[in-house]
Order: structure tokens, then C-alpha cells, then sequence
């Protein structure tokens, strides 16, 4: 009986560290979607805390965020657009403040973002409040327009974001990836590698690339959100400086 007892202590207590480290690894998500449903069906008021210290100042990617609320604002010069959206898996409202320039430009990207529309973004989480079924981010990019639901089958990155890698090429001197919006350039592929070789093909593919990238800058330097911002003028008292945002790396 008293062997009995042990194995079951033990049964006991390895379930016990089983659960434990279930709840742990769901702690550590990145995915914006999957924590903002893991806090919604966390049992405990432990493992929902849990979740959401592990979260908080960290970068999570988050998809199907419909917007609800778009509204454009200045703040101390510098242009923004506050966004609240649904997540669709638990009900949450996302907010945040866009203020990253290639940001808001894809947001006016056409056909411009509306409310209704989905978007894809990464933002850090600032905070989660569980009564107001709320979390809010920043800093964010928009990756992307988005679906409002998954896409029944497999799904590609190419399909949503124009950005993505669709070839690589390694052969010649210069290693150069072509994304979906310049796809139409591999068209001309067998003929440049079959008359002028694979140096030919690198040069090709960057120098048009360069010239599309040269247009699509001067495209968004048309929108008023790259407006030059004056330099606060020295007073005894702070100035009212803008939010702190990370480096505009999207």
C-alpha cells in the first residue's frame, strides 16, 4: 500500500510539472492573436498574469485586426493614426497610435484604409487591461493590408504582402532577392542569363529594382505626413515633445 502511495505521489507531481510548463510555453507567445486568447481562457488569475508580464515591452505579431475606430491627429508637428481594432479570436479592442512614416504611408496605400478594413501589424505591448478587454501597443508597424479571417487551404506570405520574397539570386557577384511587386522582372530571366550571363542578371534585376524603389519614395514624399517638423524653440520650460518611438526600421 505503501508503494502504492509513493507512485502515486508521484504521478501526482509529475502532472503537476506537465501543467506547469504547458503554462509557461503558452506565456511565451509571440503571436499577438494567440495571447490576446490565451488571456481570455486563462483559468487562474496566476497564469493570466503570468501571460501578461511576459508580454508586456515585448513584440508581438498580430493578423485580422479590424479597424473600428481610424482617426488622424498632429502631435507637436509630427502626424499619427489612432487605430482601434477587433481581434477576432477573443474579443479583445487593440488600440495604438501609428506614427512611423512607411507606416502611414502603407496605411494610405491604395485602396486607402478604412474603417472595416483589416490590417497587420507588430507592436510592442504596452499594457493589458482584462476588465476593458483591451491591449494597447506601441510602438507599431503595419506589415500589411489584411483578410478578416484565416484563408481556407494554405495561404502564402506573397498573397498579402507586397514586400515579401517571391526569388533569390546567388549566382553572380552581387546575392539580390526580387519581392512580389517587382515579379514581373523575372520574365526577362532565361534571356539575360542565356546572352549576357549571371553578373548581367544581378545588375538587371538591382538596377531596376533601384529605379522602382527611386519612385515609390518619391510617390510617398507626396503625402503630408512627411512634412518637415521645425525644431522646438529654447524656452526655461520643457517642450511638449511627441511620444518616444523606436527607430523606423519597417
Amino acid at each position: 500500500m505503501q508503494s502504492l502511495s509513493k507512485t502515486f505521489s508521484r504521478w501526482t507531481l509529475l502532472t503537476f510539472c506537465a501543467a506547469t510548463v504547458v503554462v509557461t510555453a503558452s506565456a511565451k507567445t509571440w503571436n499577438g492573436n494567440e495571447l490576446a486568447l490565451y488571456v481570455t481562457e486563462a483559468t487562474t488569475d496566476a497564469a493570466r498574469n503570468e501571460l501578461i508580464s511576459v508580454a508586456l515591452g515585448q513584440q508581438h505579431f498580430f493578423r485580422y485586426l479590424r479597424v473600428v475606430t481610424l482617426r488622424e491627429g498632429e502631435t507637436n508637428g509630427c502626424p499619427f493614426v489612432f487605430l482601434s481594432m477587433n481581434e477576432p479570436s477573443s474579443r479583445f479592442t487593440v488600440e495604438c497610435a501609428v506614427m512611423k512614416t512607411i507606416s502611414l504611408a502603407k496605411l494610405k496605400e491604395d485602396p486607402v484604409t478604412k474603417v472595416g478594413d483589416a490590417v497587420a501589424l507588430t507592436g510592442v505591448v504596452a499594457g493589458v487591461d482584462v476588465k476593458r478587454k483591451l491591449i494597447t501597443l506601441g510602438p507599431v508597424i503595419v506589415r500589411y493590408k489584411d483578410l478578416h479571417a484565416p484563408k481556407a487551404g494554405k495561404e502564402l506570405l506573397a498573397e498579402r504582402d507586397s514586400s515579401s520574397v517571391v526569388y533569390s539570386f546567388t549566382g553572380g557577384k552581387n546575392p539580390v532577392n526580387v519581392t512580389l511587386r517587382d515579379k514581373d522582372l523575372l520574365a526577362r530571366e532565361k534571356e539575360i542569363l542565356a546572352t549576357k550571363g549571371k553578373d548581367a542578371w544581378a545588375l538587371f534585376l538591382l538596377t531596376e529594382i533601384a529605379k522602382r524603389d527611386k519612385v515609390a519614395r518619391e510617390e510617398r514624399n507626396k503625402l503630408d505626413i512627411y512634412r518637415h517638423i521645425p525644431a522646438p524653440t529654447a524656452t526655461g520650460a520643457a517642450t511638449n515633445a511627441p511620444p518616444p518611438i523606436t527607430k523606423d526600421d519597417d
